[in-house]
């Protein structure tokens, strides 16, 4: 978290990843960043070799530096004029890589919070950076742009304390949880390597999480069950009432029935498509339409629902986050609450209740005593 204060953008607070949590460059995985389109890449280019013309110096705040001359310089080197416009008017103003007062821009506050790594990486690709008339700015920058003396950086040197396989390791870290989908291997091919990877585990287990890996060989990340267990005893993030009843529904109808007639024949959660709409759910008259609309919204924006189209629902990519254990006492809750009366329901009973309480005779089936997931 960085506070930024004057330097043409007011004062702000923004967000940004630090230098030792920042993804790495060379990761690429499809849908998982939000990317510039070419042409709002050139523009956002030409502002920033605009406002930073000398790569020695400071990069933020930078330097004014007039809007024409940037949609000038990228229609010279061949892109649409128009497009540059409603690149610097919308996308790059909105993302706030620049702020514009009038015709002048300056940088936003979001390069402001640019992790070292970046910059350093700017500063080595500056003399790629289409240029405006590099003599100016740079006597601009010299004088700060408002009579004030420039602030000279360090020499770029290697992060402190940082090498590249712990960069790496913090990159992979960091790149698998904020993934919303388990990352295939080719995404992470670093992975393949067995002491990368029990460094990359080793540094998850410090912060109570863990490397999965999926049946299709995927990467993802997930809670230890410990400390998942300390969180549902806290009550830390867990589901309410409603929202719990709602997910239920859901895996009944697009899981356990489907499974059931034979249509689901994969053991991933979101192994199959099969999908459920707002008014089949709503069929559970105990639950109103109303009650169900806002469970789901909440199970969404938690990612243990989705929808395949507008309005019909299917499981979330968040339940690729369960271990192998916690998924199988999900599939156990679904068989207590799609059967309770039945013999299976009653052996998963008996056996949560002597794991619970092993010194004592086993819980009557039907009592109500378990306490699964749901």
């Amino acid at each position: 978290m960085l506070r930024v204060d004057g330097a043409g953008v007011g004062d702000r607070v923004v967000l940004g990843w630090d230098a030792e949590t920042a993804p790495f460059a060379d990761i690429s995985v499809a849908g998982w960043r939000v990317v510039l389109a070419p042409v709002a890449t050139l523009a956002w280019a030409a502002c920033l070799r605009a406002a930073w013309p000398r790569p020695e110096l400071t990069h933020f705040p930078g330097v004014p530096f007039r809007r024409a001359d940037v949609v000038s310089l990228c229609a010279s080197l061949g892109a649409d004029e128009d497009t540059v416009k409603r690149a610097v008017d919308g996308v790059l103003q909105e993302a706030y890589f620049v702020v514009a007062h009038g015709d002048v821009l300056r940088l936003g506050p979001a390069v402001a919070a640019l992790p070292a790594v970046v910059v350093e990486g700017l500063r080595r690709g500056h003399h790629l950076l289409p240029t405006l008339d590099a003599e100016e700015s740079a006597g601009k920058q010299e004088r700060g742009g408002d009579g004030m003396p420039a602030l000279e950086v360090g020499d770029g040197g290697q992060l402190a304390g940082e090498t590249v396989d712990e960069y790496l390791i913090r990159s992979v870290i960091a790149t698998l949880e904020t993934a919303r989908v388990p990352l295939p291997r080719s995404s992470l091919p670093m992975l393949a390597d067995p002491a990368l990877r029990a460094r990359v585990a080793a540094a998850l287990g410090r912060c109570g999480r863990q490397l999965l890996q999926t049946e299709g060989g995927n990467w993802i990340t997930g809670f230890l069950d410990p400390v998942t267990d300390a969180l549902v005893a806290e009550g830390v993030g867990t589901l309410g009432e409603s929202e719990r009843a709602v997910l239920a529904l859901v895996l009944l109808h697009t899981v356990a029935l489907p499974r059931a007639q034979g249509r689901h024949r994969h053991s991933r959660w979101t192994g199959e498509s099969h999908t459920v709409t707002l008014p089949v759910l709503a069929s559970n008259r105990k639950i109103t339409k109303t009650a169900i609309s806002a469970a789901l919204r909440r199970l969404k924006g938690a990612g243990l629902v989705a929808e395949k189209t507008a309005g019909r629902y299917l499981p979330g990519p968040a339940l690729d986050r369960l271990t192998a254990e916690r998924s199988s006492l999900l599939w156990e809750d679904l068989v207590l609450v799609g059967r309770p009366d039945g013999h299976l329901a009653a052996a998963i009973r008996r056996r949560r209740q002597q794991v619970a309480h092993p010194d004592r005779d086993a819980a009557v089936p039907g009592d109500g005593s378990e306490r699964g997931l749901l």
